[in-house]
C-alpha cells in the first residue's frame, strides 16, 4: 500500500460509510405507488427477510421486484451488465473479455426474443408486475447505491427482457459438457493424447451411483405401503447436496427434505430469501435479484431443492472455414453459410468502440479461434429455445408430484437434480435438462463439425430421464454424482464430480433407521474427508520403515502428524493442513503445475467460466497414478515424488504458520472470505469484502468448502454452502435454513453479513411460515398502497 493510499483510505472509508447510510432504505415505510390493485404488506423479521402479504399476484410480485431493487440493486446492476456486455463501459479495458463472450452468446439479444415469444404466458403479467416494482424503487430513490457512486454509474429502469436475460446466463453457467472438451484439448495439446488421457477425469467404481436402473416409482398408499407402477406421472385419483426421507425413517413421522446448492460465496450473496404470500399463491424460500419467483424453498403442498446434475447436455464443435475471413464452412459434402453480427463494445477511456465479430454456424456461436480457417463454436440447449423460468414457475405453484413432474418436463435447462417432497409424505427426484441423443458416441475432445458425423439426432425422452418417487429404501439423495447404472439405456456422459460426499451420505443415511433434524444440521456441517484417508494409507504404504528412519525430525513430526489425522478436515485440523498442502505439491510436481488438472479454465476468451468439469478431480487422478507405478507420468520413482511433497510440505507451512506445528490449522490457511465485486481494489475489499473467518471442508466433504480452483490458500471466496434448507413437511413453521453473508446490498446495514459467522458455525434460522409466526418474529413493517 503506498503512502497515499494511506492517506486516502480513511477519506474514502468515510465517503462510503457515508453515502451508503444515505441509501439505507426505510424498512418501516408506507407509500402510494401506482401499478397496484391493492394494499400489501411487507413485514420483515430480524434477519430482514420480507414475507409480503398482497391481494394479488400481481401485486405480490410488484413487492418482490420492489424488495430486491431495496436491497440489492448493485447487484442486479452488475449482473445485468455481464449479461449484456457492458461491463467494460464502467470498468475500462480490463472488463472486455467478459463482455466479448456475453457478446458472443448472446444472452441479451436472447433475453429480447424471450420477452417477445412470452407475451401470451400465463407468466408475463407477473414479470410486468415485477418489473414495475423494480423500477417504482428506482424512481423514487434519492441515494443510489454507494457503487454507483464510486463507478459513476447511472440507474436505468429494469426490463422484462433483463429477466430473461439473466435467466440464460444463469441456465449457461449451471450447464455442464463443453469446457471440459476444451481443457482435454489443451492437456492434450501439451501433455499428448496417451498421457493426458491417464488424468482424464473417471467416476469410482467404489463410489455410489443414485439409481442403477435408472427409475423407480412406487405409489405410497392410504396405510403407507408402496405399490409400483409406471411412470412418471401418478394415476389420477376421480432431486450440490440434497436429500429426501420418508415419514417412517424420520422422528417426526412425517417427510423431510433438504438441500444445500454449492456456489461461489460472494458479498452479496446470489440468493435473496423472501415469502409471498397472495390469493392462490403462498411460497417461500431464495429468489435470485433480478428475477421473480423462488427457485428452491416450498409452497403450502411441497417442497424442492436442486443441485446440478453434471450430465454431459453441450458439444463443442470444430469448424473449418472457407477461407479465414469469409462465413463459409465445410459440412460433410456441403458448404454451408454462417450468420454474422457485429457488436459494438464501448470501453472506459477509449474513443473507439471496440467491435466484435459474431460469427453463428448451425451448431451455435464461434467461441474461439484455432487458427486462420477453424473455430470452435458451442452447441447449447441454454443458447436455444427454452421454457425454464415457466418451469420455475410451474414448481412454486405445483400441488403434488404430478404437477412437479410436468413443471421438470418445461425445464428442458439447466440439467438439475429436483428432489421433492409433499405434505402426503411423498417423496421423489426428477432429473431436468434435455440430454442430446448423438449420432455418434461423443469422444474426449471438440467434434469434427466439418465432418457432419456427430449432430444431434434427438433427446432422450423425459419419461425416460431418471427419476424416482417413494423408493423402497426410504430415501434419495443427490451429490452430482454418478446417477446411472452403465446398463442405462442413454448416455448421460461421464463428468460427474468424484463420487466421495454421495459416499459420506450414503453411509450417513444407511447408519441407523431413524432420523432428526438434529442429524441433518450435523451432516451439512459434516468434514470428514474420505480421499483424506486413501492418503494416509498412500504415505503408509510407500514410507517404510527403512525410509521412514532415514528422515530428518522435523520431517517425521511432519509424517507423524499425518498419519495419526482422524480425517476430520475441520478448521482446527493439523492433520487437515498437512493433507491439504501435501496434495498441492504433489500435484506441482506430478503435472508441472498445470492449472487444468485442478478444473482451472485458463483461457482468458472465458473469463464467466471459472470452473471446469475437471474440478475435483485432482485427488482421484494423483491416487490412480500411485496404483500405477508404470505410468508415463512418473519420471522419477513415486516414492521420491512423494517425499519430495512432504518436505516441500514441512517447508511451507514453517514459513507460512510458523515452526510450531500446533498452529498448523487448516482454518488459518483457509479462511471464508466472501469477496465483493469491487474488492479486486484491496482498498475497497477492506470496506465491502466479509467474513475472514477460519472454515473447514474442502471440495471433498459433504460440507464442501472449496477453493475457485488455482486460488491457493487464503483471501478468495470459497464455493460452498450458499443456501441450506431442512423442510418439515408434517410442520412447515418448523423448518430451518441459513444463508452466508446477510439478506441486505448496503454495507451500512445491520443485515450486511449478520448470518455469516451462524453460518460458518452450522447455525439456522426458523424459516417462518404461519401468519402468526411471522407477526411474532417482526422487526420491520412497511406498506405498499395503490394511488
Amino acid at each position: 500500500m503506498t503512502f497515499l493510499t494511506k492517506m486516502l483510505k480513511p477519506v474514502l472509508k468515510w465517503f462510503v460509510h457515508k453515502q451508503a447510510k444515505n441509501n439505507l432504505p426505510n424498512l418501516n415505510e408506507i407509500i402510494h405507488a401506482p401499478d397496484l390493485k391493492g394494499k400489501v404488506e411487507i413485514i420483515r423479521d430480524q434477519w430482514s427477510v420480507p414475507h409480503i402479504y398482497a391481494e394479488s399476484k400481481e401485486d405480490a410480485f410488484f413487492a418482490q421486484g420492489y424488495v430486491h431493487a431495496q436491497e440489492r440493486l448493485w447487484q442486479m446492476e452488475l449482473t445485468r451488465r455481464i449479461v449484456s456486455g457492458r461491463l467494460s463501459e464502467v470498468i475500462g479495458k480490463d472488463a472486455l473479455e467478459v463482455d466479448r463472450i456475453a457478446r458472443i452468446m448472446g444472452f441479451k439479444h436472447l433475453g429480447q426474443t424471450d420477452e417477445q415469444e412470452a407475451s401470451s404466458n400465463v407468466l408475463f403479467p407477473y414479470l410486468e408486475s415485477y418489473v414495475k416494482g423494480v423500477n417504482y424503487f428506482i424512481a423514487t430513490c434519492k441515494y443510489p447505491p454507494v457503487e454507483f457512486k464510486l463507478l459513476k454509474v447511472s440507474m436505468e429502469n429494469w426490463t422484462v427482457a433483463d429477466c430473461f436475460g439473466m435467466a440464460r446466463l444463469l441456465a449457461m453457467q449451471m450447464s455442464q459438457g463443453w469446457l471440459h472438451e476444451l481443457e482435454r484439448m489443451g492437456m492434450a495439446e501439451l501433455f499428448g493424447l496417451e498421457k493426458a488421457q491417464e488424468i482424464f477425469p473417471e467416476y469410482l467404481a467404489t463410489n455410489p451411483v443414485c439409481l442403477n436402473y435408472g427409475i423407480e416409482t412406487n405409489e405410497r398408499k392410504a396405510d403407507g405401503t408402496l405399490e409400483a407402477f409406471k411412470g412418471p406421472y401418478l394415476r389420477p385419483l376421480g432431486g450440490s447436496n440434497n436429500w429426501v426421507v420418508a415419514a417412517d425413517k424420520m422422528d417426526t413421522g412425517a417427510a423431510a427434505l433438504c438441500n444445500d446448492p454449492h456456489l461461489l460465496i460472494n458479498t452479496p450473496n446470489i440468493w435473496y430469501e423472501n415469502h409471498l404470500v397472495a390469493p392462490d399463491y403462498e411460497v417461500t424460500g431464495v429468489s435470485i435479484p433480478g428475477v421473480p419467483l423462488v427457485l428452491i424453498g416450498h409452497n403450502a403442498n411441497m417442497a424442492w431443492g436442486a443441485t446440478l446434475t453434471y450430465a454431459d447436455i453441450q458439444d463443442t464443435y470444430i469448424e473449418k472455414f472457407v477461407n479465414p475471413d469469409g462465413l463459409q464452412y465445410h459440412f460433410g459434402d456441403r458448404i454451408l453459410k454462417a450468420s454474422v453480427r457485429v457488436e459494438k463494445i464501448y470501453i472506459k477511456g477509449e474513443k473507439a468502440p471496440h467491435e466484435e465479430k459474431v460469427i453463428q454456424t448451425h451448431h451455435g456461436p464461434a467461441i474461439l479461434n484455432l487458427d486462420g480457417t477453424h473455430k470452435v463454436t458451442l452447441c447449447s440447449r441454454a443458447l436455444q429455445q427454452n421454457e425454464m423460468i415457466f418451469g420455475f414457475y410451474e414448481l412454486n405453484v405445483a400441488e403434488n408430484w404430478n404437477d412437479f413432474v410436468a413443471a421438470c418436463e418445461k425445464l428442458t435447462v439447466p440439467s438439475l437434480n429436483l428432489v421433492y417432497a409433499d405434505i402426503k409424505n411423498n417423496i421423489g427426484y426428477y432429473m431436468t435438462g434435455e440430454v442430446p441423443i448423438r449420432a455418434r458416441s461423443k469422444g474426449l475432445l471438440p467434434n469434427k463439425g466439418y465432418d457432419a458425423l456427430h449432430e444431434w439426432t434427438g433427446r432422450v425422452p423425459f419419461e425416460a430421464m431418471p427419476h424416482v418417487l417413494n423408493p423402497t429404501q426410504g430415501y434419495y439423495y443427490t451429490c452430482n454424482n454418478k446417477l446411472v447404472g452403465d446398463d442405462y439405456p442413454y448416455d448421460l456422459g461421464n463428468i460427474w464430480m468424484n463420487g466421495y460426499r454421495a459416499k459420506r451420505l450414503q453411509t450417513l443415511l444407511d447408519s441407523k433407521d431413524k432420523f432428526g433434524f438434529d442429524d441433518f444440521a450435523s451432516w451439512q456441517l459434516d468434514f470428514v474427508s474420505l480421499p483424506g484417508a486413501s492418503f494416509i494409507q498412500l504415505v503408509r504404504r510407500l514410507i517404510q520403515e527403512k525410509q521412514y528412519e532415514n528422515l530428518s525430525g522435523y520431517l517425521k513430526k511432519t509424517v507423524d502428524l499425518f498419519l495419526n489425522w482422524d480425517c476430520e478436515l475441520t478448521a482446527d485440523s493439523v492433520g487437515g493442513a498437512i493433507y491439504q498442502v501435501l496434495k498441492q505439491e504433489l500435484i506441482d510436481l506430478i503435472f508441472d503445475k498445470n492449472k487444468s488438472i485442478r478444473g482451472v479454465v485458463p483461457r482468458k476468451e472465458l473469463p464467466i467460466f471459472a470452473v471446469s468439469e475437471f474440478f475435483g478431480h485432482d485427488v482421484t487422478a494423483i491416487l490412480r497414478l500411485f496404483d500405477n507405478p508404470n505410468s508415463v507420468w512418473w519420471e522419477r520413482s513415486p516414492e521420491e515424488i512423494l517425499l519430495e511433497a512432504l518436505k516441500n510440505t514441512t517447508e511451507y507451512l514453517t514459513n507460512k504458520l510458523g515452526s510450531n506445528t500446533a498452529n498448523w490449522k487448516w482454518g488459518r490457511l483457509h479462511p471464508m472470505v466472501a469477496k465483493h465485486a469491487l474488492g479486486v481494489k484491496p482498498i475497497l475489499g477492506e470496506i465491502f469484502d466479509t467474513g475472514n473467518l477460519p472454515i473447514g471442508g474442502d471440495t471433498d466433504t459433504l460440507c464442501q468448502m472449496a477453493f475457485v480452483p488455482g486460488e491457493h490458500y487464503g483471501g478468495k471466496s470459497l464455493i460452498g454452502a450458499s443456501y441450506r434448507q431442512m423442510i418439515d413437511m408434517g410442520d412447515f413453521a418448523n423448518s430451518k435454513c441459513i444463508a452466508p453473508v446477510g439478506q441486505s446490498g448496503n454495507v451500512q446495514s445491520p443485515h450486511y453479513a449478520d448470518q455469516m459467522e451462524r453460518w460458518v458455525n452450522g447455525d439456522y434460522k426458523t424459516m417462518l411460515w404461519t401468519r402468526e409466526q411471522v407477526e411474532q418474529h417482526q422487526r420491520y413493517r412497511a406498506e405498499l398502497n395503490p394511488l
